[in-house]
């Protein structure tokens, strides 16, 4: 192809005059002509050279008469030598002198120590048009030298450099750039220095360079939206954990923070936004139709943090915050607006830090990977996470905006202002966040209750997984980007924050607050370990004189190694001496590693039938890394029942001796009595005992004797463990001949507290209750309960037949889930085009993600691989952010399961080449797996991952080992549930 106009020098302030004014005669001397015809010679070569480095694309599209060029990358080695372009020198080095070095066997992936940056100043401008998806950029960079070095490192990844200079700000004189290599396998650019920098003093870097705005949804990515028919685009950031590298050269590490002046041109009819406030705006010296605006500049921060965007939406404003939409949807973050200032409110009161920046805008995007991002100052989201309409959005989606709200503006404190040095503590940032999200918005929607949520959350939810042996330790070594991705998992986020629920309840409120807020202080623009969290609460907890142990000691054991224990109490009913024992919870229980399992500090709370006392939280015993523990001054008759954990502050799961269990079970089966538990233990019960019978520790007929007590329980927490411990049998037996009586004995606990909540939504019924009422008949309809059935398929048909059903729907929001999963489920083609219509004309992000979800629920083989196939389409209307939700749609039934795993083997390179992120495939593998549990189906999946998946990492192997558990759980469990069923079925019969 031929490059017809060379676009590189667009933001370079020395470029040439653009008017057509000319002088309409020439003279040439021979010497001159001469001269002329070298040049001339010269800038062909030259010429060729750029066509075959920089490769521009055909498209073409000019802008107040600058002609640019949508810049394709070339394939190019992993280390290349780069020619080029300094005031210090203008010699270049030829393109056919390209060197190839060897990549090291071990590469260290930390940039070298010598130099760090102080400033950055950014200058950016993103062209957002069809057939034209780049952005130019200038970025200035304040150094500093710490070590002598004659070498320059810094990150870049897909950008292409055209000038780079270094200049010594003492005497203002330019460095010799020897050469410049790009490493591209550790994402690296060296540049090899004539002379040494010198320690102390001071250098500036200035680099000119371009790049794609790519549709992967990280680093400076394109989205687009329809309004009325129009297709519009805009330009927005994702930078953590290691993108920022995507969009400006820079030191891309988190311990590296500086501060950022950053300028954005943006099209004078479009809006944009960074960390901080903008302080001047002015017209673009060469684009007429483009506008800067110069942002003042930032506090010091990490890479990851940086944030930019561009785009036509609209905003409200409260004060210092202000929330930006589409203008369509913009009236829907009203909600974030209002809860957003309460929640910052209260977290400087929390903190005992006032917020430091001067705003905090929030915008709710198209298209986001992540459900939001807390960059400082500019906090970026899914549209569903931060947009809720009302009689639209279900009031769960009302919680999960306020929680994320809250999870992101946590993140000002733990996370921004204070960072931690590297990702292997990442659950520094992502644990407090969680844990504060529930403390925060429990402070400013107290009726919602929402704190019982957070076991359920938190602890329950996290289980699952640290009890893989391929789970992680909560600080995990981590090098490559991939890694950090990985980690970005409930490892992090629900173990780091149940721990600190854990910490705070052993230390209490008082002095863990007044420990996290010593460590915010003294770590204050700065990077800290979990060492330096451990410290500042165990210096608070010594000066209260409540708690003499190093916090470290303690909170090492649960930080540092995989898993979580099982405490196991046998009680002797004779001499009551209790005794108490720990090893490793592991879903696949093996003898030898039981021997090797580690030992933890277990804060060791309880009660007896004779106390009755769940309000206090706090250690009565420890297990001081010990494996086992006996105590004999525990007061208590030989027939009161015993509970540890109590509420189960603590992160692990208990089991008793038999005897202790049917004393459990005989005050749950009273119908006044079972409410001496405190609801927080009768949802541990429930939760325990089923995954102790999971992994073969206590047998299945006393788990689901737990169970049956359901029957008469009213209250959500304890429903939600139970029906999240019951789905797993359901899974497992739902292709067997024995599911009718699984699902018989379902419906019997549900029947009575389905009758009594029924299908009719009070006005000012409390979130807890509606999310009560959603889940018993999701689960009644799911079982086929007659009733159930009826209703749902009735609300259905009759929304069908409505004159507009886009605009009107007598369906309560709380309910169209359920309705319109057995209404799809229940019809044929019909019933399923008709909600696909619906999907198709829907703004609502919550009635699109609901949709989303039904859509799975046919029993349709045919449409099922249809719906698969949209979701690979750029025409569907499906976005990338969601294509997860359609696959674990589709595999979340019996019949749908296999057809999404058929899928994706057939379809492996295409979906990993459209999806482009690894991450999102490893949830699309976890998704359509996880119903697998025959050993020819862990064979199949086993050949495939090697085959296909040896670049995924742990994630795949967590998937691997949940299948073999599955299929060990089946042939171990399978006939012991079915005669349980059977022998229950004939006593109620």
């Amino acid at each position: 192809m031929t490059q017809a106009h060379e676009p590189l020098n667009i933001m370079d302030s020395n470029q040439a005059d653009y008017s057509t004014t000319t002088k309409r005669g020439i003279y040439l001397s021979k010497c001159l002509a001469f001269i002329i015809l070298v040049i001339f010679a010269l800038a062909l070569v030259t010429a060729s050279l750029l066509v075959y480095n920089y490769a521009a694309c055909p498209q073409i599209d000019t802008l107040a008469n600058v002609t640019k060029y949508e810049l394709c990358h070339c394939d190019q080695s992993k280390l290349l030598v780069l020619p080029l372009t300094t005031e210090s020198s203008r010699s270049v080095i030829p393109l056919d002198t390209t060197t190839h070095s060897p990549v090291p066997n071990v590469l260290n992936l930390w940039l070298p120590t010598h130099v760090k940056p102080e400033k950055y100043d950014i200058k950016i401008t993103p062209f957002i048009y069809e057939g034209n998806f780049t952005f130019y950029g200038e970025v200035i960079i304040d150094l500093v030298v710490h070590e002598e070095t004659k070498e320059m490192t810094f990150h870049g990844v897909e950008l292409k450099i055209h000038y780079i200079n270094i200049l010594a700000t003492e005497d203002e004189h330019s460095v010799y750039i020897v050469r410049h290599v790009e490493d591209v396998e550790r994402n690296f650019h060296i540049l090899n220095l004539g002379s040494t920098l010198e320690v102390g003093k001071q250098y500036v870097l200035t680099i000119k360079y371009s790049g794609l705005l790519n549709d992967n949804l990280h680093g400076f990515y394109r989205s687009s939206y329809d309004e009325k028919g129009v297709k519009k685009w805009i330009a927005v950031t994702q930078f953590q954990a290691m993108d920022a590298r995507r969009a400006f050269p820079c030191w891309d590490e988190p311990a590296l923070k500086a501060r950022f002046t950053i300028s954005i041109a943006r099209p004078n009819n479009m809006t944009s936004l960074s960390n901080m406030n903008v302080v001047k705006r002015e017209p673009h010296e060469h684009l007429k139709n483009y506008t800067w605006d110069h942002y003042a500049e930032s506090l010091p921060m990490s890479t990851y943090l940086v944030a930019f965007t561009v785009t036509d939406f609209k905003n409200m404003t409260n004060d210092k915050f202000s929330v930006w939409a589409r203008s369509e949807a913009v009236q829907s973050a009203a909600f974030a607006l209002e809860i957003g200032p309460k929640i910052l409110k209260y977290l400087e009161e929390y903190y005992k830090i006032k917020f430091p920046l001067p705003k905090i805008d929030m915008i709710a995007l198209p298209d986001f990977k992540n459900g939001a991002m807390e960059n400082w100052g500019l906090l970026t989201f899914r549209e569903i996470s931060m947009l809720y309409e009302e009689g639209v959005s279900a009031s769960t989606d009302k919680v999960h905006v306020a929680t994320v709200v809250a999870h992101e503006i946590a993140h000002q404190w733990f996370g921004n202002l204070v960072t931690p040095t590297w990702w292997r503590d990442l659950w520094l940032n992502e644990g407090f966040a969680t844990y504060v999200e529930y403390v925060a918005v429990n402070a400013v929607e107290k009726s919602w209750n929402i704190t019982e949520l957070c076991v359920l959350d938190i602890v329950h939810n996290v289980f699952q997984l640290d009890a893989l042996n391929s789970s992680h330790q909560l600080s995990v070594e981590v090098s490559a980007s991939e890694e950090a991705d990985a980690i970005f998992d409930k490892i992090s986020y629900g173990k780091g924050s149940a721990l600190l629920r854990m910490l705070n309840h052993i230390l209490t409120d008082e002095v863990f607050n007044a420990g996290v807020t010593n460590y915010l202080n003294s770590k204050m623009y700065g990077n800290a370990e979990q060492r330096d969290l451990w410290s500042a609460l165990t210096s608070a907890a010594r000066q209260s004189g409540d708690f003499d142990a190093d916090v470290a000691v303690v909170m090492d054991s649960w930080t540092l190694q995989t898993g979580f224990p099982v405490l196991t109490i046998n009680r002797n009913y004779e001499n009551g001496t209790v005794h108490f024992s720990q090893e490793r919870f592991v879903l696949i229980n093996d003898t030898v590693e039981s021997q090797r399992s580690p030992i933890w500090w277990i804060p060791v709370s309880y009660t007896t039938a004779s106390e009755k006392d769940f309000s206090s939280t706090r250690p009565r015993l420890w297990l001081k890394g010990e494996r086992a523990l006996s105590i004999s001054n525990i007061t208590m008759k030989s027939n009161d029942w015993f509970i540890a954990n109590i509420q189960q502050t603590g992160f692990y799961r208990v089991n008793y001796d038999q005897r202790n269990w049917k004393l459990l079970i005989k005050v749950l089966k009273d119908p006044v009595r079972f409410q001496e538990i405190n609801i927080i233990n009768r949802a541990q019960l429930v939760d325990d005992a089923m995954n102790l019978a999971l992994t073969g520790r206590l047998d299945y007929r006393t788990a689901l004797d737990v169970t049956s007590y359901l029957a008469h329980e009213r209250s959500y927490v304890p429903w939600k463990a139970g029906l999240s411990a019951l789905g797993y049998i359901d899974t497992m037996l739902s292709k067997g001949a024995h599911y009718l009586e699984y699902g018989h004995y379902v419906l019997r606990l549900l029947n009575e507290a389905v009758k009594e909540i029924g299908w009719k939504v009070s006005p000012n019924e409390s979130v807890v209750t509606s999310q009560y009422r959603v889940d018993l008949l999701a689960s009644a309809c799911h079982f086929e309960h007659p009733d159930c059935l009826e209703n749902a398929v009735r609300m259905y048909t009759n929304w069908m037949l409505a004159p507009n059903p886009d605009a009107h729907s007598e369906i309560h929001v709380d309910l169209r889930g359920i309705v319109y999963c057995v209404g799809v489920r229940a019809g044929g083609v019909r019933e399923w085009t008709f909600a696909w219509e619906r999907f198709r004309v829907a703004t609502a992000p919550s009635e699109r993600h609901r949709l989303l979800s039904v859509l799975g629920c046919t029993r349709s083989p045919s449409l099922l691989h249809r719906y698969l196939e949209m979701s690979l389409r750029n025409d569907s209307g499906i976005r990338k952010q969601d294509i997860v939700r359609v696959f674990s749609a589709v595999a979340g039934t019996a019949i749908g399961q296999p057809i999404a795993f058929n899928y994706i083997r057939a379809n492996w390179q295409r979906l990993r080449t459209f999806v482009g992120s690894l991450s999102t495939i490893n949830l699309i593998v976890k998704v359509v797996t996880r119903r697998l549990n025959q050993a020819h189906e862990y064979e199949e999946l086993k050949r495939f991952v090697t085959e296909y998946c040896s670049d995924l990492g742990r994630p795949v192997q967590q998937v691997l080992e949940t299948i073999s558990a599955n299929v060990q759980w089946k042939d171990r469990n399978y006939n012991t549930i079915v005669d349980w069923l059977k022998a229950v079925d004939n006593n109620t019969s």
